[in-house]
């Protein structure tokens, strides 16, 4: 999951270790903060070019440690899609997320490369994603035929083909000093419209003039989706829903200090008979729960609604495996939407109904 600068005529910007770390520090200090639950992203505009960075604090010093950088570009084109699956490799970048992603009711599968993905509590198969798209072209062409309108996913990039909808100059700059120019063509697809933004030179010379309004282009690109829109435009959200998501994705896959963000320091956490207070200790009892169960492959696997009187209509995140369900877990939130206590139980007097 490369920073695509070239796609700017930015290279030069990151060149040595120590330019790339001067640009993260501006961004830091000038950026918008977008935070995430493992870390803070810093969301710094070079003209018509976004960079962004990933971060996270060491629990040990309390300092915020740089991770990498993304690139992106303003767009605002959208795409509402829906998740096929996970496929960010093993060795991938914190902070990182790769999914393979499809459009209800269109053919095409398009690999996106998920930029800001820590404000999304959770990624299941199946899960709606509303993301801003931009494709940084690795090859392109240019003709006047007839589109086939196509997407398809390659192993980590995107062969595409559509119709140009807009065509414009994009430029970059940092303060009132003018950087590159770039070619910033909007195109329409089956997946939706994409901005694919490159450097001219990319583009065959007897081509050049093609780059227009109705001409066809034909381009493999890696796709990168801000998730920081929307609802997610300034970060996480704190809710139930929100809530009981980053815990089913937790007992699924560990990570417990992705759920520091949402309790509260006074928090309580109780595990049947043990009840632990304060932040710390109501992590590591998390941890130990979620260590004891995943042995026996019990995670986060479904939602209810409890039944309950005193406690109807607080949804629940169930824990079970494929024998069925064997806890329950529900929460008590403080009016800004954070855990003010997490309960996880197998008493059989609590009833609920699950949520299809």
């Amino acid at each position: 999951m490369a920073a695509r600068l070239d796609s700017f005529g930015l290279t030069e910007l990151a060149a040595r270790p120590e330019d790339a770390f001067r640009l993260a520090s501006l961004a830091m200090a000038e950026g918008r903060r977008i935070p995430g639950y493992g870390g803070d992203y810093y969301y710094y505009r070079i003209g018509d070019a976004v960079a962004v960075i990933r971060t996270s604090l060491n629990p040990e010093t309390g300092e915020e440690e740089l991770l990498g950088m993304d690139t992106h570009a303003v767009s605002g084109r959208q795409w509402i899609c829906r998740v096929v699956k996970d496929v960010t490799a093993g060795d991938a970048s914190p902070l990182s997320r790769r999914v393979l992603v499809r459009r209800d009711g269109a053919d095409g599968l398009a690999v996106v490369d998920l930029v800001c993905a820590d404000v999304l509590p959770d990624v299941r198969p199946e899960d709606e994603l509303r993301l801003d798209v931009v494709g940084f072209p690795l090859r392109i062409s240019y003709d006047a035929g007839e589109s086939g309108d196509m997407v398809e996913a390659q192993q980590d990039t995107v062969l595409l083909q559509g119709v140009v909808k807009d065509a414009r100059v994009g430029e970059t700059f940092l303060g009132m000093e003018p950087l590159t120019r770039f070619v910033s063509v909007t195109v329409s697809t089956r997946m939706g419209e994409v901005e694919l933004c490159h450097p001219m030179d990319l583009v065959a010379e007897n081509q050049q003039d093609l780059v227009k309004p109705g001409t066809v282009v034909s381009a493999l690109c890696v796709l990168s989706g801000n998730c920081a829109v929307g609802e997610y435009a300034g970060g996480v959200v704190f809710d139930e829903a929100h809530n009981l998501s980053l815990l089913s994705a937790f007992f699924r896959e560990s990570g417990v200090q992705r759920l520091r963000p949402v309790m509260r320091g006074d928090c309580v956490c109780t595990f049947l008979e043990n009840r632990q207070e304060g932040q710390e200790n109501a992590l590591a009892l998390l941890a130990e729960v979620q260590r004891g169960l995943a042995p026996a492959g019990v995670c986060g696997c479904g939602f209810g609604t409890l039944t309950n009187e005193g406690f109807r209509g607080r949804r629940c995140l169930l824990l079970g495996n494929r024998d069925g369900y064997l806890f329950l877990c529900f929460l008590e939130l403080d009016s800004l939407g954070r855990v003010r206590e997490v309960t996880i139980t197998n008493d059989p007097r609590f009833d609920f109904e699950t949520e299809e």
